[in-house]
């Protein structure tokens, strides 16, 4: 089932054996090391060759999750990869990655990935002009378009960090050419992108079977292509380039179409599943990563290939395969799980002690009737998960979880964790796995956020929402078995653009999205105003952290763009900070 990913580790022993101990901007890949005498001779070559620009991408993409801990709903205490904390308190620390710093490694973790890919598109195209048969010359097309199409998503990782970058297509020769790059206008690189994504659509398959499934395909070019063009009509509406942004508005909304009008079935057909046991958990297991809902994801091998990825290790509990939990939910986002008899908000939860107290966070029955993705992604008080054997490969008996509690015996073990909550979602519940060996794919693109961003697009375009995008929203709600949107209350343009907003944090929690969504709408002053900020506290009514108090206008400024690697900037003078970080 794992075919691809299985290649990963035999690819990076031959073909990318010339990743250099200094601080290099490029994995650099020296012919001396890869002779077209003892390579580049047949198709399955090339298979192989694009293999290792998949396993490239995979470590730019792996951790995504954690720039959720930059918004309102998700606290990270820190990183399992060392990279430090990722939210918005403290401002401009050294610690603080809302700096760009600590993330600063995905500089060269997408670069690495376009100097693989461009190296990969230069020995195909050679190696095409021997090929004869039509079968071959329609899989170097297909290739060409699988690897074009990850060198677009990380040139968009880039430019969405920071702003203008270095473009290249070729292979650069080691640090000395790499080293008299410039920044290209990001519009540029934006062009570029759209282009490789153009090109990937018209030659990919538009899903594939066996042992192929997980390659890049034509629906996730697709839906890449409006992705891009949606992220650049916010950027423009922000700058007050009205036509600009109508123009890649519509455009977005065109490629999500395409995808649309496939009647691609949500998981399950969209159902809820039964209340104690949800569909939405079921989805986010190794066992259904392949359903059509899942456009694209990063793929990891699993047990004893050392392509493990470590979301039980991020996401679990010491009584989960001895896990850490890195990562965990906030009263925030537990007060936006909706009724479903009403299908609108539940009064707040009161930050209290009180486990008896009407609607306290620590009150069990104030989580009564919530939207059901609600049990599937967090627990509360007395929620209970299965506990797993220290080295996560035995499942042992169901144990609860409490807030406050340390014993790891009659309670789940947390680890610390300080928001009150932890999370289910991504949290495997099955023995026979160690905590950093997964097999579960992490999703970069699924069909509902493809129908989030086309009704985003859409009621921009027209100034409000038509009968379409309800029916699209609906089905998503649907899955936590919600009631439909009461039209007239979400007639506007304003009014239904919460609604999507509502739909995208609970649906999307946990995968990365919320940062770049705050970032594209410039919601950062609107959700931490100057100059009281927010300050978040646990279910107990705790202080946890400081988000953006007292914070000045340039810190909203970083936020918005990352600083550039100074080391990147020590050894390359053509490349000039970006203007907050200066």
């Amino acid at each position: 089932m794992k075919r691809l990913t299985k290649l990963y580790c035999l690819l990076g022993v031959a073909l990318m054996t010339a990743a250099s101990c200094t601080e290099d901007l490029l994995d650099q890949v020296p012919t001396t090391q890869l002779s077209s005498d003892l390579f580049w001779k047949t198709a399955d070559d090339a298979i192989f060759a694009v293999n290792g620009v998949y396993e490239a991408n995979r470590t730019t993409f792996d951790r995504d999750y954690y720039f959720d801990g930059a918004g309102e709903f998700v606290h990270t205490r820190g990183t399992s990869n060392n990279q430090g904390a990722f939210n918005p308190g403290g401002i401009g620390s050294a610690t603080n990655a809302t700096n760009g710093g600590n993330f600063g490694f995905l500089w060269g973790d997408c670069y690495r990935a376009i100097n693989r890919a461009n190296y990969v598109l230069a020995n195909i195209g050679t190696l095409r002009a021997t090929l004869q048969s039509p079968t071959d010359q329609a899989l170097m097309n297909r290739l060409t378009g699988e690897v074009r199409f990850i060198r677009a998503l990380n040139y968009f990782r880039l430019i969405d960090l920071w702003g203008d970058v270095p473009y290249f297509t070729k292979r650069l020769d080691g640090n000395a050419e790499a080293y008299t790059l410039t920044r290209t206008p990001r519009a540029a690189v934006k062009d570029s992108i759209l282009a490789d994504l153009s090109y990937a659509a018209s030659v990919l398959p538009e899903t594939y079977t066996g042992d192929n499934q997980g390659r890049a395909s034509q629906r996730a070019a697709l839906a890449f292509s409006g992705k891009v063009n949606l992220y650049w009509a916010c950027w423009m509406k922000n700058e007050g380039k009205t036509a600009e942004a109508q123009k890649h508005y519509m455009a977005a909304a065109a490629e999500f179409k395409k995808i649309i009008d496939k009647n691609i079935p949500l998981f399950r057909n969209g159902e809820p599943g039964p209340i104690d046991n949800p569909n939405y958990w079921h989805l986010f297991q190794y066992f259904n990563e392949y359903d059509p809902e899942i456009l694209f994801s990063v793929q990891f091998g699993g047990p004893l290939l050392g392509q493990g990825e470590e979301l039980m290790r991020d996401f679990g509990t010491r009584n989960t395969g001895n896990a850490q939990c890195w990562v965990a939910p906030t009263y925030r986002l537990a007060n936006r799980y909706q009724l479903v008899s009403t299908g609108d908000f539940a009064p707040p939860l009161v930050l209290s002690r009180n486990t008896t107290l009407v609607n306290s966070a620590t009150n069990p029955r104030s989580y009564i009737g919530r939207d059901y993705r609600m049990r599937a992604t967090m627990l509360w008080d007395e929620q209970k998960m299965v506990r797993l054997s220290t080295d996560g490969l035995n499942a042992l008996d169901s144990i609860p979880f409490r807030f406050g509690s340390r014993d790891g015996v009659t309670y789940i073990n947390y680890d610390g964790a300080p928001a009150g909550y932890i999370f289910r979602k991504w949290v495997r519940q099955t023995g026979g796995i160690g905590r950093s060996d997964g097999p579960q794919d992490i999703y970069l693109m699924r069909l509902p956020d493809v129908w989030l961003m086309y009704a985003e697009a859409v009621n921009e375009i027209n100034g409000g929402p038509t009968p379409e995008l309800f029916t699209l929203l609906n089905r998503i709600r649907r899955r936590g078995n919600l009631p439909a949107l009461n039209q007239a209350k979400f007639a506007t343009q304003a009014e239904f653009f919460k609604a999507i907003e509502q739909e995208r944090i609970v649906e999307l929690v946990g995968e990365g999205h919320r940062f770049f969504d705050i970032r594209r709408w410039r919601k950062a002053e609107e959700i931490w105003p100057m100059p009281a900020g927010q300050v978040l506290f646990d279910s107990q009514g705790t202080r946890v952290r400081d988000e953006f108090v007292n914070a000045d206008l340039r810190a909203y400024q970083r936020y918005y763009i990352f600083q550039i690697p100074t080391s990147e900037i020590e050894v390359n003078p053509n490349i000039i900070q970006n203007e907050p970080w200066l």
